[in-house]
């Protein structure tokens, strides 16, 4: 179609099509693609219910492997639906079929839905790899409440393991936070040798007691993305914007305590006749701060990070700009100034 979305249609079907499908029946249904490499066979199924007699279940998956054999063995298969079946996340004895990621328990359609796959040799990929809840669901039952995993997808175990292989001929003997961490370690190092370090201090207003409270703030934040329920969300969200108050009733404490604290040293100041001391409590208190680490860069457009370097290239900077105009000695001055000689 135009918007890029394609029509499985089960009517007559064109001499020159690329792609088939074909109803079996009102559960089940196949479609066939070319694909660049291979076929592609999709299966798309909706499974019997829990609530359903077993012999309509155990009729379904007869159905369903006997149309799974017809297809070539030279196809990429993948079967994805509603199974209407709950796996959970113990795999024990079931390693070759699925992970330990799933959700909740295994049902009894969860039991023939592994062993089917089991007999078909394929591997329920949405069990493999570790999800937030919230992305695992895939219905909601009518309370709003429970939540389940009954949708999944399944694909061949011959090209999930060709797919293993080769990202561990990429990345050998590697894990996912060691990825991680050499790619975290790139970044950091590139960034220091590049741009520098910057120190970050805390407000110095801020007291311990509001740090722990800031500490717990951040917890519940945490609390609220691995919230498994509806009700457990609700409940940390209550926490945390209970939390979120007293953060901010306590920062307004602090600032309160310290600009009072602040305020008696500039008075003792004033009245001692100590004006440096009272023109630093005033820029403390007005907040008031000069930028002293502007980026600069040579003449190549690379970023100099040492402060040595920095001077000269100001130094050369204003020799060029004010050439025709200024002065030997003042050029001497600026050298000086700069902390003796750029050459």
């Amino acid at each position: 179609m135009p918007t890029g979305q394609v029509l499985l249609y089960s009517g007559l079907r064109s001499e020159n099509a690329q792609r088939a499908n074909r109803p079996i029946n009102e559960r089940i249904i196949v479609a066939r693609f070319r694909t660049r490499v291979r076929n592609l066979t999709f299966v798309q199924v909706y499974a019997p219910t829990d609530a359903a007699d077993l012999q309509e279940k155990e009729e379904f998956y007869s159905q369903l492997s006997g149309v799974v054999n017809e297809i070539p063995k030279g196809d990429i298969r993948i079967y994805a639906g509603d199974f209407n079946a709950k796996i959970g996340s113990d795999n024990t004895d079931l390693e070759r079929i699925m992970g330990p990621h799933g959700l909740g328990e295994m049902s009894e359609n969860g039991e023939l839905f592994t062993e089917f796959c089991g007999n078909q040799d394929m591997v329920i990929g949405g069990s493999l790899f570790p999800h937030r809840s919230v992305h695992k669901v895939t219905r909601v039952s009518r309370d709003g409440r429970t939540e389940n995993q009954i949708d999944h997808i399944c694909i061949s175990r011959q090209g999930f393991c060709r797919r293993a292989q080769a990202r561990a001929l990429e990345i050998p003997d590697s894990t996912v936070e060691e990825e991680w961490q050499f790619i975290k370690d790139a970044f950091a190092v590139t960034g220091e040798n590049t741009l520098g370090m910057l120190r970050t201090q805390r407000k110095e207003w801020i007291s311990d007691a509001t740090w722990d409270k800031i500490e717990e703030r951040k917890q519940a934040k945490a609390a609220i993305v691995s919230a498994r329920t509806r009700a457990t969300k609700a409940r940390t969200r209550q926490t945390y914007a209970e939390l979120e108050k007293a953060v901010k009733r306590s920062c307004r404490g602090d600032k309160r305590a310290w600009t009072d604290s602040l305020a008696d040293e500039g008075e003792k100041a004033a009245n001692n006749g100590d004006m440096r001391l009272l023109y630093d409590i005033s820029r403390r208190l007005c907040g008031a701060r000069t930028n002293t680490r502007i980026p600069v860069k040579d003449r190549s457009g690379q970023l100099i990070t040492d402060p040595a370097d920095q001077l000269k290239r100001w130094f050369e900077h204003f020799e060029q700009l004010l050439q025709s105009r200024i002065h030997v000695q003042a050029l001497s001055t600026i050298r000086k100034m700069l902390g003796g000689s750029t050459r």
